[in-house]
């Protein structure tokens, strides 16, 4: 993986642990950008942005993860991701492809789709 891959790992990463603070999505979040996360639906940048705080994901995993660096700016990654809420008996199961655009200078995100994840093993 190059440093640019890896800067987007993290980010993506930090959208889990961060998801209490949002200031971490005005920041990593792209003007125009869009999550399609079920059962809430579309949510652009400015909903995220204002959406009330919530407890931070622990116990994060990102399984399976594939990396694309499909242009020089533009990264898209796909991965099974793992978490659970502080206080939530079961954990939170996703397949998810996120796409990162950089703008400025910077790596956002740029669209993230999450749908239901049943493990095999």
């Amino acid at each position: 993986m190059s440093s640019d891959t890896d800067e987007v790992l993290a980010i993506e990463r930090g959208f889990w642990t961060q998801a209490n603070e949002p200031a971490y999505f005005a920041q990593h979040m792209a003007e125009g950008g869009l999550a399609v996360i079920e059962p809430l639906g579309f949510v652009e940048r400015h909903q995220a942005v204002a959406m009330p705080a919530d407890r931070p994901w622990v116990d994060v995993e990102l399984r399976d993860v594939v990396v694309r660096q499909v242009s020089a700016d533009c990264i898209i990654l796909a991965y099974h991701g793992r978490g659970r809420r502080s206080g939530d008996a079961q954990p939170y199961l996703g397949s998810i492809a996120s796409a990162y655009v950089r703008q400025d200078g910077h790596w956002r995100l740029a669209i993230s789709a999450h749908q239901p994840w049943s493990p095999k093993n």
